[in-house]
């Protein structure tokens, strides 16, 4: 708490006398007034616990109380609700049709009753008899008739997905720096187990699946946990403008149902939705505009950065124009402006993040805000701790570490919230294509398991960075 003594102002009475330095805020305080300091301390650190202990009790009154498991629950019930209505309708269907074959019975039976009656037997009547009960019994019973299809033209019960963005939640974790080649690494090519000079990368946990942009083959790449070989999903048909078509895409991501991608369409300067249920439902979501990174956030808002305009632009449901929320103040160094915006990341509070690629750094610009705040980099490029060069692919976690992918420094880096300098997490071995190095990087993400996803650009490939549980 406090060092060695020394005659100067006390802070608190500001009396000439024998002081001694408080270590934490560096100030100096006589013997009671440090005792009074050290008292106001403890009780800070009191408060703390004490509302530790409440923020405690607070998360398990939440267990069953918090408003998601509440949002769950009235889901369930509602669901249970309609499945019960639709259940009693159905039956009463199917009830309606048995009395149907009811009054045909009765029918039946009045008819052989009359035959008792005459006494009309022979061959030709009983034959018919018995084809009328053999249909009569099929009718009830047999699929010909009637049967349960499922609906395919309606959503009966809308399908309920908790999505959690995967990112790392502490600076402190390290990844294994020999990497798993998961997708591609079979050199530059077309074919469905290759890549040409792919750029970003996002993950579906549920479905094991990544969607990689292959940028320069012109097409998105569906490629599931184990598989030797990808399917083309987007795009592929050639280098050109049609709905059906993709020219250098940049970035993917899946929509909140995770039913559609939206996809940069770098070349043909626009940003375009593509079902993944229906290969014919295309819709361009916005036009002129040299998209290069995106991402959605929690509310369905698209934000999208302009490399030529150099700002990044959010884009509400359903609108048609959208709004700058970063840079926009023409290309430059100054903390209100960007130079060829790469991509980008949004966090829970819609603060951005933007690789700012020729300016070697990273800015942060909290939701409203005229400047931005240098984050990561901003020494200049280089390959120092400190500096960045050339920027890429980035993600934010809740605490305010940045992970970059440091392109031209062939690394990948962690910046701590607050720091002025980073620390290699995976790479920086050198350009080459061993399993401890990089050539280019240019995309990351991360899964639930805090695995690490590298988009490996020039050696044409994606690498997984397990996780250092050790």
């Amino acid at each position: 708490m406090a060092t060695s003594n020394t005659i100067m102002k006390c802070f608190a009475c500001e009396e000439e006398i024998t002081t001694y330095m408080c270590t934490g805020c560096s100030k100096y305080f006589c013997v009671d007034d440090l005792m009074k300091h050290r008292e106001e301390l403890k009780l800070q650190f009191h408060q703390i616990e004490d509302q530790r202990n409440q923020f405690a009790q607070t998360l398990d009154d939440q267990k069953n109380n918090h408003p998601l498991i509440q949002q769950i629950t009235q889901w369930e019930r509602i669901s249970i609700e309609k499945i019960r209505q639709t259940a009693e309708e159905q039956r009463n269907l199917v009830q309606q049709y048995s009395q149907i074959i009811q009054v045909k019975l009765r029918s039946f039976t009045e008819e052989m009753q009359n035959i008792v009656k005459t006494k009309d037997f022979n061959e030709i009547i009983l034959k018919k008899l018995q084809i009328q009960l053999e249909d009569l019994k099929n009718q009830l019973y047999q699929t010909n008739y009637i049967e349960i299809k499922q609906d395919s033209s309606s959503t009966f019960i809308n399908k309920l997905l908790i999505n959690i963005t995967p990112t790392p939640t502490t600076t402190d974790l390290k990844w294994k720096q020999q990497a798993t080649t998961i997708a591609g690494g079979n050199r530059k090519g077309n074919q469905l187990n290759q890549f040409n000079t792919p750029f970003e990368i996002c993950v579906d946990d549920q479905q094991q699946t990544i969607y990689v942009a292959d940028c320069g083959n012109h097409r998105i790449i569906k490629w599931k946990f184990g598989e030797r070989n990808g399917e083309v999903v987007a795009g592929g048909n050639e280098r050109r403008n049609r709905i059906d078509q993709l020219n250098y895409p940049s970035s993917v991501i899946l929509d909140q149902n995770k039913k559609s991608l939206i996809i940069c369409d770098q070349g043909n300067r626009r940003v375009i939705r593509w079902s993944l249920e229906n290969q014919n439902d295309r819709q361009i979501l916005i036009k002129d505009i040299s998209c290069f990174g995106l991402m959605m956030n929690n509310k369905g808002d698209l934000f999208v950065s302009d490399w030529r305009r150099d700002e990044v632009k959010r884009w509400k449901k359903d609108e048609k124009q959208g709004i700058v929320v970063a840079g926009g103040d023409g290309n430059g160094d100054k903390l209100n402006q960007l130079n060829n915006p790469g991509p980008i990341f949004v966090d829970r509070e819609d603060s951005i993040y933007v690789s700012d690629q020729e300016n070697h750094r990273v800015m942060k610009w909290l939701k409203g805000a005229k400047e931005g705040i240098i984050v990561a980099g901003g020494q200049g490029e280089g390959n120092s701790l400190k500096q960045l060069s050339y920027p890429h692919g980035l993600v934010v976690n809740e605490i305010g570490d940045v992970y970059v992918v440091d392109r031209w420094n062939h690394r990948i880096m962690c910046w701590p919230s607050d720091s002025k300098e980073g620390r290699v997490v995976v790479g920086g071995n050198g350009e080459g294509e061993g399993s401890n190095q990089l050539h280019y990087p240019i995309g990351l993400v991360f899964d639930r398991a805090n695995n690490l996803y590298v988009v490996d650009s020039e050696n044409h490939r994606i690498q997984r960075f397990d996780i250092d549980t050790n």
